[in-house]
This record gives C-alpha cells, sequence and structure tokens, in this order.
C-alpha cells in the first residue's frame, strides 16, 4: 500500500469520532484527535513501520483514545452530593458517580483491550517458531565445505569495513570540502575483484540532496590506490526524504521492510546502479523473502525481479543482511532436533535445553566464491554459549540459502583462531 493512501486513511479514522456520532467538523476534541493521530503517524513513519505492525498500531492507539474521549468526560459523571458548608482553606466535598450502564461497559472494552494486547503478544512470540520453520524450508542442506577449492591469497578480503571508511575519507577533497561518506558497502567490480564502494555526498544533503560519486576501495589489497568515480546519482543511502532508498521504495508500498541499499555495476551496461534488499513481514509476523530492486541514477526504477531466479548476476547483495541475520538467529534458537521447540533453551527443571541450539557471535562476511566467482555471504554459527567451536556454517547465494551442519567436525570458531 502506498504511504500517501494509507496516511489518508489514517486521518480519517483518527478525525471522525468512534462510535460514529454527530459531531462539529471544527470541534477542538475533534481537531485534537486528528493532531494526536498525525503525531503518532509520523512517529512510524519516521522509524518505517511495516504495513502490518502500523494497522495492528493503528487498531489499538485508536482505541485506547476512543475509550477516553467516550467515558472520560465530565458528561460521564453524576453528581451525587455537594457539600456548600466549606470551611475558610479546604475543598468542598464531591461524590462522583458513573453512570451504571456505561461504567459495566468500560470495564468489558478495558478486559477486552488488555486481553487482545496480551493475544497479540503471545502470538507475536509463538510466530518466532513460525519463522524458524518457514527459514527451514528456504534453505537447503549442504555436504561437506562451504567451498571445495582453497581461496586464492589475491582473494581473501583483508580490508575490514572500518578500514574502507579511513580510506575513503583521506580521499574528500577530491570531492570539494563539503563532502562526507555517507554509506560504505562491499561488492564486485565489472573486473570481478571484491571491493568496497563508498558513497560521497554533501554535508548539508537539504541543500544537495544527491550522491557526488564513490570511492573504490580494493578489498583485498589495503595498500592499493582507492578508484575515485565522479558520478552523479540523484538516490542513495544516507539522502533526504525521498531521494533515500529505502524511503523512497516505503512510499510506494510500506508492506515490505528496505533494509540494505548499495551500489554496483550492471556488466551489460557498465553503468552504475544502485540495489535495494528487502523483505516482507506479514500480519502473521512471519518475515518472508523479497527480491533486491535496482535503481539508475536518475531514480528510476531499472530492474524488479519476481523471483529468485530473474535475479541479474551483477546484483551481488540478493538478501538483506538484517533479515538474513535475523532468520538464522531464530533458526538456531529455537532448533531441537529435526524441529523447533519454543522452549529449546530450556525452561526451569521441567525442560532440558536442547543441544542443536547455535547462535551467531560473528558479522557476515562477503566473500568471492572461488569456484562460481560469484559473491556469497558467509555466517558462522557456534553452539549457543559456547564462542570457542564452529558448529555450522551459512552460505547465501543467489541460488538459495545453503547450511552446512559441522558440529561433528570438531572445527574451531573464528574469534578462537584469532
Amino acid at each position: 500500500m502506498n504511504l500517501l493512501v494509507f496516511l489518508a486513511i489514517w486521518a480519517i479514522i483518527w478525525y471522525i469520532p468512534i462510535p460514529p456520532t454527530n459531531f462539529r467538523p471544527l470541534s477542538i476534541r475533534r481537531l485534537a484527535s486528528l493532531a494526536i493521530g498525525l503525531i503518532l503517524f509520523g512517529i512510524n513513519v519516521l522509524v518505517h513501520t511495516p504495513l502490518s505492525y502500523f494497522v495492528y498500531f493503528l487498531v489499538f492507539s485508536r482505541f485506547v483514545v476512543a475509550f477516553f474521549e467516550y467515558f472520560v468526560s465530565m458528561k460521564q459523571f453524576k453528581v451525587e452530593q455537594f457539600d456548600t458548608s466549606v470551611r475558610s482553606g479546604q475543598f468542598p466535598l464531591f461524590q462522583l458517580k458513573f453512570k451504571q450502564k456505561r461504567t459495566i461497559l468500560g470495564f468489558v472494552l478495558v478486559a477486552i483491550f488488555l486481553v487482545s494486547m496480551l493475544g497479540i503478544s503471545v502470538f507475536g512470540e509463538v510466530q518466532r517458531l513460525t519463522n524458524a520453520n518457514y527459514f527451514n524450508g528456504f534453505i537447503q542442506q549442504g555436504s561437506d565445505l562451504p567451498f571445495s577449492t582453497t581461496i586464492p591469497d589475491n582473494m581473501v578480503r583483508l580490508v575490514t569495513q572500518e578500514l574502507a571508511f579511513s580510506i575513503a575519507r583521506r580521499h574528500m577533497s577530491e570531492f570539494g570540502s563539503n563532502a562526507q561518506v555517507l554509506d560504505c558497502h562491499v561488492t564486485k567490480s565489472p573486473e570481478g575483484k571484491l571491493v568496497w564502494v563508498a558513497t560521497i555526498g554533501s554535508t548539508n544533503i537539504i541543500s544537495e540532496n544527491y550522491i557526488k560519486g564513490f570511492v573504490v576501495v580494493d578489498a583485498n589489497e589495503p595498500a592499493a590506490a582507492p578508484q575515485i568515480v565522479h558520478s552523479q546519482f540523484n538516490v542513495g543511502q544516507g539522502l533526504w526524504w525521498d531521494r533515500n532508498i529505502p524511503f523512497r521504495n516505503y512510499i510506494d508500498d510500506m508492506s515490505k521492510t528496505y533494509g540494505v541499499a548499495y551500489p554496483t555495476w550492471n556488466i551489460d551496461t557498465n553503468q552504475s546502479i544502485y540495489v535495494v534488499t528487502s523483505y516482507n513481514l506479514g500480519f502473521d509476523f512471519v518475515r518472508r523473502y523479497e527480491p533486491p530492486l535496482a535503481y539508475d541514477s536518475q531514480g528510476d526504477l531499472e530492474y524488479s525481479p519476481k523471483s529468485m531466479s530473474e535475479i541479474p548476476v551483477w546484483m551481488t547483495q540478493v538478501y538483506d543482511e538484517g533479515w538474513l541475520e535475523n532468520m538464522i538467529d531464530e533458526f538456531g534458537n529455537f532448533r531441537r532436533g529435526n524441529g523447533f521447540d519454543y522452549f529449546a533453551g530450556g525452561f526451569l527443571w521441567l525442560v532440558p535445553p536442547s543441544q542443536d541450539r547455535f547462535q551467531m557471535t560473528e558479522d557476515t562476511r562477503y566473500v568471492v566464491d572461488p569456484e562460481t566467482k560469484d559473491v556469497v555471504a558467509l555466517v558462522c554459527v557456534n553452539p549457543a554459549e559456547n564462542q570457542r567451536t564452529l558448529s555450522g556454517v551459512f552460505k547465501a547465494t543467489r541460488e538459495g540459502v545453503l547450511y552446512y551442519d559441522l558440529k561433528q567436525s570438531n572445527y574451531i570458531s573464528g574469534m578462537t583462531a584469532e
């Protein structure tokens, strides 16, 4: 759903009284209700709340305000007694009483509200298992090791994101005195090398709301001179309002959650292009994968794959990193045998903890696969509460996500090797 369409629906719901009654269009109460609604709407937009959460928030927040509008009003009180003989410096004594039917109705509605809040919270927790099951059906089981050949020295990533940022900042003078690094992501160059691409923008993005260019840092050779690219982009990560790619897409379709946005090259045209990853958070709280989108330098949508099979080979990150890591966490936290258990972590003395759980202790790493020459994401996981050994490796490729179970192989973790 488009954000502006939802705003119109939101404003109408907050403006009209609930339950519907005759009202003056410019009454203070109606304008105050609308103002509260618009403030809450703005807060949710700032954090890019997906449509499903937005609708649930609308239902509960509007109920609270409607309840106070309808019940907490002096018209609903009845003065039973007023003591007129008041001494100096004392307040008069009031006895106020709700009208009986409204009081009963109010308590019933409060009870329904509390039960609904509890129910949606419990449902959200239970659906974490559904996310784990969804991801279990999404991934494939790998055999042996993630790579059957040794990664050559010239393909090993030696430059971290922090170092890439530092290298890019040393070349800010190429773009003027008011330049800054807006973002930095790893991708593959047209020559097939793993590189960090730092996007450069103005320190005042409101007045200069565009990407000025890029600093391309060799991810395999820290001492290599970076490549300076003067290429203006009207959209990008870190820009303001609808020039910011995730927010631009959120305005068009708020049913999806938009995450990592990164520049890369379309090897068919050798032109720079911006890719944004996404996933769909449904009303059932299940995070479903969505293919990435690609925009040209003018901000026009150039590629919109409908399935994984349609994703071009030059899209190096086809999964949102946040989605991938979150799903791996859910998958590992609830794992017990061949299934999933909400109490896999154990519960008091009644339920023993599962021995099959694992957790992430390292960031997602992007490398060039020595066999396919494609960029893949590697996520190493360790047994729960044990960071010294390696439990398995997730390998995310454009064809799918593979899980290599290494629990019986006695490998040490990367943290231990360091």
